[in-house]
């Protein structure tokens, strides 16, 4: 039995730990060839308690105060490989809410560091693992996959008399929300029959600024709809009061990185998607959503007035998107892939 001590707080559990950690390890040790141990804090064991693992597991840093290669000494000293999670870039744009304290903390060499000094590293997307690969050849892409037997997966959709549009993401997204401003306005100014729908909602300025464009500065209160933020085993369920999802993305390095799991959360629940043009979710095929230039603000609005009128492409792009997405991103498969990757190294 292969047997990993993962570090995770499960107190403090957050949609990145959520889908990178949590939900993938969970899986495995479902099998009796693993076993998975979480740990706050794998400082905390003694080198006798750490001898008994044959891997350790860390997501995106190991050590901001700059440690990080005296632990991964410390394992290898220890005859424990060291596995390291990363979904995101190290470089971050300037209007990034961590731009500063990555700076002062020197992260992206820091990561660099880590990246260079591993056993392994799973990631998200051939994209960023082209990036990752400057450093370090041992690099596997394991995308995220969401769990059809997670109940907020299962969709369950409300009634309502309005065809919704649902923006259902967490902090630190007021550069991208900012592509959808003037054509929700104009959707509004049209009455169409649509109403617009915030899920995540948190009381900070980000979220405020999201229902500024939302609402349309509360064009108006019945055409739009707010829904409070729930935990990360629940979150998913907000997209039963939507029937379409907006997917906006600025164009950048550090989003050109990121996962397209707001695509998977569309795809589970059955809502066709409106997104923008870019990486990393323009690697879908075309047909599986709509794709529009994130300057063409006559280009979203004609597709938010669109889907709000025809049912039947509402339909074929949501089978489309469901499709596509049952084949590439099936956890049992990807589950069983990320179980041979370990293998491999470990055994």
């Amino acid at each position: 039995m292969i047997k990993l001590a993962i570090k995770c707080n499960l107190q403090k559990l957050n949609g990145l730990s959520f889908h990178r950690l949590f939900v993938p390890f969970s899986k495995i040790s479902d099998s009796i060839e693993f076993k998975c141990d979480v740990f706050p804090d794998l400082d905390l064991l003694s080198d006798e308690q750490l001898k008994e693992y044959h891997a350790v597991v860390y997501q995106r840093e190991i050590d901001t105060s700059g440690g990080s290669l005296e632990k991964i000494k410390r394992y290898h000293k220890l005859g424990l490989k060291v596995i390291f999670d990363i979904d995101d870039i190290w470089l971050l744009p300037q209007t990034h809410y961590l731009y500063r304290a990555y700076r002062q903390y020197n992260i992206p060499d820091q990561t660099i560091e880590i990246l260079k000094n591993v056993d392994l590293i799973i990631t998200t997307t051939k994209h960023l693992a082209t990036k990752i690969k400057k450093y370090n050849k041992k690099v596997h892409v394991i995308p995220n996959c969401l769990d059809a037997e997670d109940e907020q997966w299962q969709s369950n959709k409300t009634k309502s008399d309005y065809i919704r549009f649902g923006y259902i993401a967490g902090i630190f997204h007021k550069v991208d929300v900012s592509i959808m401003q003037m054509p929700i306005l104009k959707a509004y100014r049209n009455y169409l029959n649509a109403q617009f729908v915030l899920g995540g909602y948190n009381d900070n300025e980000d979220y405020k600024y999201y229902e500024s464009v939302l609402s349309a500065n509360n064009f108006n209160i019945n055409k739009y709809k707010r829904i409070n933020a729930l935990h990360v085993h629940e979150y998913g369920k907000a997209y039963n009061e939507t029937d379409i999802s907006l997917i906006p993305l600025q164009n950048n390095t550090f989003s050109e990185c990121k996962s397209e799991i707001k695509l998977l959360e569309a795809a589970m629940h059955g809502n066709p998607a409106i997104v923008s043009d870019v990486l990393p979710y323009n690697i879908f095929p075309k047909e599986t959503a709509i794709f529009l230039n994130n300057h063409d603000i006559n280009g979203w609005y004609k597709a938010i007035r669109e889907l709000s009128r025809n049912e039947e492409l509402r339909k074929e792009k949501a089978e489309a998107l469901k499709k596509y997405v049952d084949k590439n991103y099936n956890i049992e498969k990807w589950t069983q892939i990320r179980k041979d990757i370990l293998a491999s190294v470990l055994v």
